[in-house]
C-alpha cells in the first residue's frame, strides 16, 4: 500500500506520551494481579516489581550513559538497611523511612558516581564490583537492623522484630498494588528523564564527552544526576523488599546478585523499559516457577547463560529491543481488529469456563488474552533464538519453512481454499504456545493442564475461524485504517 513519505508513522510526542504505555501496563497488572494470583505468587511478583525497579537503574546507567555499574543491587541493600534502621530506631512511619532510605542510597550512588567522572568501561566495572563486595562484607559483619540496641540495631541471641507494612497496604494484594505504584513512579521518572533534556544530554555524553562539553553540556552535573537517581531508585527497591518481608537477611544482597542483575538487564534489553521487566521476571519468577514444579530453581542459571549468549550474538538490544523491532511492522488495523476480536473471544471463553466451574472468570479471561498475545509475539522471538546457532542456520531454517509452507499453500489452493503461506510456522507456534503457557498456568494458577490447554487452543482456533469467515469484510476496513495510521510503533524507541 502506498503511503505519504512526508508523513511520519507517529508524531514525536510529548514525554507523557512516551511514559503512558508503561503506566497503562503497570496499571492493568496492578488491577488484575490480585484477582488471578495466589498469595504465594502475589509475594513473588511483588519481589519481581522491586527487582524490576533495581534493573531499571542498571538500564539507566548503561543504556543512557554506557556506564557499567555492578553495585546497583548492593545499593538496594543500603536503602533497605537505612529504611529498617529508621523504623526500628526512630519509630518513623514506613513511607517516610522508605523515602529517606532511598535518599540516603541516592547519596551513596552519587559518591559511587564520582569515579565515573574519570573512568569507564572495565575499570569502572571493577571499581563498582569491589564496592558491592565491600557492602556485602559490612552487611555480613553488622547484619540488618531488627530491633536490637546500639547503632547497628542488631538483635543478638534473641527474637528478631519485624516491621509493619504501611497502613494502606497491610495485605498481600494491597501491598502488591503499593509496590506497583512505586514501580510506576520510579520507572516513569526514568522514562520521563530519557524523553527530556537529561536524556538528550546523557545520549550526547555517551557518544562523546568532548562533543558534549563543546555543546555546552555539563558532564559532571548530568553524570552525577544519573548516578544519584539510580542510587535512590535502587534504595527504594530495597526498602520495598524490607516492607514485603518485614526484615532483610544478611545473605540477600551478595555480589553475585549484583552481577546477575546487570547481566539479565542486558538480556532483557537496556534500551527499553520492558527490558527491566524481563530482568525481574528472569531473576525471581523463573526460579519460583521451577520450584513450584518440583524442579531445582538453580537450574535457571543454565538458562541465564544461554540467554546471555543469545543476546550477545543477536545484538545489544535484548529481548525487549527485538520485540520492539518486530512490532514496528504491525499496522494500526491489526491492532484494532485484534483488540475487538481478542476481547470477544476472551470474554466468551471466560463466561463458559466460569459457568462450567472449570476455571474462574478472571483467570480464564487472563489466560485467553495471554495465549492470543503469545501467538503474536512468540514467532518473532523463537525465530530470533535460532541466531544462536549462527546466521547460516537461521537463514537455512527460514528457507526450509518457506519452501514447505509454499507447497502447503498450493495444496490449499487446489482445494479452492484461501492459501496460508505461513501455515507450518503457525502450526508449530500454536503447539508451542499450548504446551508452554499451559505448563506455566499449571504451576502459577494451579489449574489442570488439560483445562489450560483447552482454553489456549480454543482461543487461537476461534480467532483463526473468525478471521477466515470475516476476511472479505475486514479487508476494506484494514485499508481505510492503514491509510490514516500506517505503523504506530515504527518511530518508537
Amino acid at each position: 500500500m502506498a503511503r505519504n513519505k512526508d508523513k511520519p508513522d507517529i508524531a514525536p510526542g510529548t514525554p507523557f506520551q512516551r511514559v503512558r504505555p508503561m503506566l497503562l501496563t503497570f496499571l492493568v497488572v496492578a488491577l488484575i494481579g490480585p484477582w488471578v494470583f495466589s498469595s504465594y505468587w502475589l509475594n513473588t511478583f511483588s519481589t519481581v516489581a522491586c527487582l524490576t525497579l533495581a534493573a531499571g537503574t542498571v538500564s539507566l546507567l548503561y543504556g543512557q550513559l554506557g556506564m557499567v555499574s555492578l553495585a546497583q543491587f548492593a545499593l538496594s541493600g543500603v536503602g533497605g538497611w537505612f529504611c529498617l534502621r529508621l523504623i526500628h530506631g526512630l519509630g518513623l512511619p514506613f513511607e517516610l523511612a522508605l523515602v529517606l532510605g532511598a535518599l540516603i542510597a541516592g547519596l551513596f550512588g552519587l559518591i559511587l558516581g564520582l569515579p565515573a567522572l574519570r573512568m569507564r568501561g572495565l575499570y569502572l566495572a571493577l571499581l563498582t564490583l569491589m564496592i558491592a563486595a565491600a557492602v556485602q562484607v559490612v552487611v555480613n559483619v553488622i547484619g540488618f537492623p531488627d530491633g536490637g540496641p546500639g547503632w547497628t540495631g542488631k538483635v543478638v541471641n534473641g527474637q528478631r522484630l519485624m516491621i509493619d507494612r504501611p497502613w494502606i497496604a497491610t495485605g498481600d494484594d494491597a501491598y502488591f498494588r503499593y509496590v506497583m505504584f512505586w514501580l510506576a513512579l520510579g520507572m516513569g521518572g526514568i522514562e520521563w528523564a530519557r524523553a527530556t533534556l537529561p536524556g538528550r544530554a546523557w545520549g550526547l555524553i555517551r557518544k562523546s564527552e568532548a562533543a558534549a562539553i563543546a555543546a555546552g553540556v555539563s558532564v559532571v552535573r548530568y553524570k552525577a544526576l544519573a548516578f544519584a537517581m539510580a542510587g535512590a531508585l535502587a534504595g527504594l527497591a530495597g526498602g520495598l523488599l524490607a516492607g514485603l518481608n518485614g526484615q532483610l537477611d544478611n545473605t540477600g544482597f551478595p555480589v553475585s546478585q549484583s552481577i546477575l542483575l546487570y547481566a539479565l538487564t542486558i538480556v532483557g534489553g537496556a534500551y527499553h523499559w520492558m527490558g527491566a521487566v524481563f530482568a525481574g521476571l528472569l531473576i525471581r519468577a523463573l526460579p519460583a516457577l521451577l520450584n513450584d514444579h518440583g524442579v531445582d530453581g538453580n537450574l535457571a542459571n543454565a538458562f541465564y547463560g544461554f540467554a546471555l549468549l543469545v543476546s550477545l550474538i543477536q545484538g545489544r538490544k535484548g529481548l525487549a529491543g527485538q520485540l520492539a523491532d518486530f512490532y514496528k511492522f504491525v499496522r494500526m488495523s491489526r491492532i484494532v481488529e485484534g483488540s475487538v476480536i481478542w476481547g470477544g473471544i476472551s470474554i466468551g471463553l471466560a463466561l463458559v469456563a466460569a459457568s462450567t466451574e472449570a476455571m474462574g472468570f478472571a483467570g480464564a479471561l487472563f489466560l485467553s488474552l495471554v495465549a492470543l498475545l503469545f501467538r503474536q509475539a512468540i514467532p518473532g522471538v523463537c525465530w530470533l533464538l535460532l541466531g544462536f546457532f549462527g546466521k547460516r542456520v537461521q537463514d537455512g531454517a527460514e528457507d526450509a519453512e518457506a519452501w514447505a509452507s509454499l507447497r502447503l499453500a498450493r495444496v490449499q489452493e487446489s482445494f479452492g481454499l484461501l492459501p496460508d503461506h505461513r501455515l507450518l510456522k503457525r502450526t508449530l507456534n500454536v503447539l508451542f504456545i499450548g504446551f508452554f503457557v499451559g505448563w506455566v498456568v499449571w504451576g502459577v494458577f494451579d489449574v489442570e493442564f488439560s483445562v489450560a490447554l483447552s482454553i489456549i487452543w480454543a482461543s487461537i482456533a476461534l480467532k483463526f475461524l473468525i478471521e477466515l469467515a470475516l476476511y472479505p469484510a475486514i479487508l476494506p476496513l484494514r485499508q481505510k485504517i492503514d491509510e490514516k495510521y500506517p505503523k504506530p510503533f515504527a518511530s518508537y524507541r
